[in-house]
């Protein structure tokens, strides 16, 4: 016959076991976001922007950092990234045209050294797990708006090194006037589209 004494102490034994097995789980690694931490490199930002209606003139970022994160399951809308950019990287195989867009009439590289986007979502399409959309804001030129690219996992592995890694392409565009980049409108498109390369390096 169950006491009052033993009804308590079967309750707290109960409650004990509940609560360590509670603090097991949510110690336990596997819970635990992976994270990456971008490897320049091997990481690039690249755009295109009309040119007098004719073609299209290209370039490139090649200082990009930063980290990306997700739990183990690999769901992408678990996904959180962080990108750096140093304005300063940028380059369109043109010296005078690089100083151009490094000056005050366009990045304002002195005084705004650094673009970033941080993610706010992400979101996984139900026919390709591999592929999905990130919606974050991007901070460029001193002014901050969310924009949305689509994104595409593109593969994970161990290196030479015995590290482990991982790798997406993003895709999107933007409108430089948001920005206040509208130098030479008409004669330069206002649409760039962007694709970001970006290969991480597992903590």
């Amino acid at each position: 016959m169950l006491t009052p004494t033993t009804n308590l102490s079967i309750t707290l034994t109960l409650t004990l076991l509940f609560s360590a097995g509670i603090f097991t789980l949510l110690q336990s690694p596997e819970l635990k976001a992976d994270t990456y931490v971008i490897d320049n490199e091997h990481s690039s930002i690249r755009f295109s922007i009309d040119h007098l209606g004719i073609s299209r003139t290209t370039g490139r970022f090649g200082n990009i950092s930063g980290v990306f994160s997700f739990d183990p399951s690999r769901d992408i809308a678990t996904a959180k990234t962080k990108v750096f950019v140093k304005t300063q990287s940028i380059d369109t195989n043109n010296d005078k045209r690089d100083a151009l867009l490094r000056g005050f009439s366009f990045f304002n590289v002195t005084k705004h050294p650094v673009a970033m986007f941080k993610s706010t979502s992400l979101t996984q399409h139900k026919s390709n797990s591999k592929t999905g959309r990130v919606t974050g804001e991007l901070t460029l030129a001193g002014h901050t708006h969310t924009e949305i690219f689509d994104v595409e996992f593109t593969g994970e592995g161990r290196d030479p090194w015995l590290g482990y890694r991982m790798g997406f392409i993003a895709k999107g565009s933007i409108k430089r006037s948001d920005y206040e980049l509208d130098f030479m409108a008409g004669a330069i498109g206002n649409d760039v589209s962007l694709e970001i390369f970006v290969e991480g390096v597992k903590k």
